[in-house]
């Protein structure tokens, strides 16, 4: 029954769409986990950056009654809250490490505490009539019948995030700024040495990456669901840093790492939608956090064999 329903779902063509969909949020986040580890700032706190912008994108979606305004309020909340982060790092020295972590504590604790006091509730926040993110239909191909499923009827965000990746190769390996970016990331004393203003190069690396997480909990509350439940994220940020780390450092790769992490994803919701499924729901819940342990367990082992084959 459960691979009757997966094979169905594939030949319609639905586990595409899925698969799209959830991958998204992944796939955004991660660029801007990218953008800043390449500058020399690991962004812990993309779980909390993504529900800031969430919460912030519905509320003030269904407020302005503008999805894009909305979404642009999520961005700068997190952008915000990004170079909040740089403050504290690069001013103050804290820890980068704790200062993620303690934006994901700030996201999740602040973004409940909103909720209970600007609409007295406290485990999700869905407005009626609040607008959604677009979704965008191609003429003449929509009505084709396989093009037409696979290219047409998708989210706006779904696009973005997809030429995102086309715009974070160009960025960091065709201008300027990403050979800085590059260099302040790889040896920092060499580049200041050089001109290079180090300082503020991370702090726009932050910025970046403050950019696509805010874009990638918009989806979720304003794309993906038109609705913000407390921690909603359920650890897709943290999934993002495995996929940097998948990815090789490239955006090509964290494409591919994304689409790995969403077909995870995207089985464990089918599964869980078959009825009288034989399979645990639990089991089906633990698929992509068991996709990133086995991620990781490759990435380690693969960073092992080139050491071995320098030396």
């Amino acid at each position: 029954m459960v691979w009757e329903t997966i094979w169905g779902q594939i030949l319609d063509l639905s586990l595409f769409v899925v698969l799209l969909r959830l991958m998204t949020p992944i796939l955004l986040s991660a660029l801007g986990g990218l953008i800043s580890d390449i500058g020399g700032v690991i962004n812990i706190g993309l779980e909390g950056l993504m529900l800031m912008s969430a919460f912030t994108s519905i509320a003030v979606g269904s407020a302005t009654g503008s999805w894009a305004l909305g979404v642009l309020a999520g961005v700068a909340v997190s952008m915000l809250i990004s170079y909040g982060m740089g403050f504290f790092y690069l001013k103050m020295k804290v820890d980068i490490i704790i200062t993620g972590f303690a934006v994901n504590i700030f996201g999740s604790g602040f973004t409940i505490f909103l909720m209970s006091k600007l609409y007295g509730l406290t485990g999700n926040y869905s407005p009626a009539g609040a607008p959604r993110i677009p979704v965008v239909n191609i003429p003449f191909i929509e009505d084709v019948p396989v093009l037409g499923r696979l290219l047409s009827g998708h989210s706006l965000m779904v696009w973005i995030a997809l030429f995102s990746v086309v715009f974070c190769m160009f960025l960091i390996y065709r201008t300027p700024y990403g050979v800085h970016l590059r260099s302040v990331g790889e040896a920092p004393l060499a580049a200041q040495s050089l001109g290079i203003p180090v300082t503020r190069i991370q702090y726009s690396a932050l910025a970046w990456s403050g950019a696509f997480a805010g874009l990638a909990g918009a989806f979720l509350s304003n794309g993906l669901t038109n609705m913000f439940v407390k921690d909603m994220t359920a650890g897709t940020g943290f999934l993002a840093l495995a996929v940097v780390l998948l990815g090789n450092r490239n955006p090509v790769g964290i494409l591919i790492g994304s689409v790995i992490f969403g077909l995870a994803s995207a089985l464990g919701t089918i599964v869980q939608t078959v009825p009288n499924s034989p399979i645990p729901s639990q089991f089906i819940q633990m698929i992509p956090y068991v996709v990133t342990i086995a991620a990781l367990v490759f990435f380690s082992l693969r960073n092992k064999r080139r050491l071995a084959t320098l030396t």
